[in-house]
C-alpha cells in the first residue's frame, strides 16, 4: 500500500485516517473532501494521467453527496478492479449489506477508532509486500 486516496470531507478524520495509513507505509496519500473529485481523479486514472492508488478509503456520508456514487464508478469500470476499497463510515445494516454488493473488502465503522481502522488496513500493506516480491 504505498499510494492511498482518502475520499473523506471531515477535516479530523482525513488527519487521522492519513497518520494511519502513513504509519503503515503508505508514501503517497491524496485526500480528497468530495466526490466529484474523486470521481474525476479516478476518471485520471483510467486516462493514465495520475497513477492509480492502491487503496481507497472510502467515507459514504458527504453533505448533498452520497460516497455510494464512487463505489459505483469504480464498480463499473473493470480496469479499476485492482484497487483495494475500504469503508470507514458512520453507517447502519443497509449500508453494509450494499458495500457488499459493490464488492467493498471491509466495512469498518467510524466509532471503531483509529486502532481498528490499522488492524484492518494492514492486510493491505500485507498484500502490498506480497505483490511487490
Amino acid at each position: 500500500m504505498h499510494r492511498v486516496l482518502i475520499v473523506e470531507d471531515t477535516p479530523a478524520d482525513v488527519r487521522q485516517s492519513s497518520a494511519v495509513v502513513k504509519k503503515l507505509g503508505a508514501q503517497d496519500v491524496i485526500a480528497l473532501n468530495n466526490i466529484a473529485a474523486a470521481i474525476l481523479f479516478l476518471q485520471d486514472v483510467l486516462e493514465g494521467t495520475k497513477p492509480a492508488p492502491d487503496l481507497i478509503l472510502l467515507d459514504l456520508s458527504f453533505p448533498r453527496e452520497s460516497g455510494f456514487e464512487v463505489l459505483r464508478y469504480w464498480k463499473s469500470n473493470a480496469k479499476l478492479h485492482q484497487i483495494h476499497v475500504v469503508v470507514w463510515t458512520v453507517m447502519g445494516d443497509t449500508e453494509k449489506k450494499l458495500c457488499q454488493f459493490f464488492g467493498v473488502e471491509h466495512v469498518i465503522p467510524k466509532w471503531a477508532g483509529p486502532k481498528e481502522l490499522e488492524a484492518a488496513l494492514k492486510t493491505f500493506v500485507q498484500d502490498s509486500d506480497t505483490a511487490q516480491t
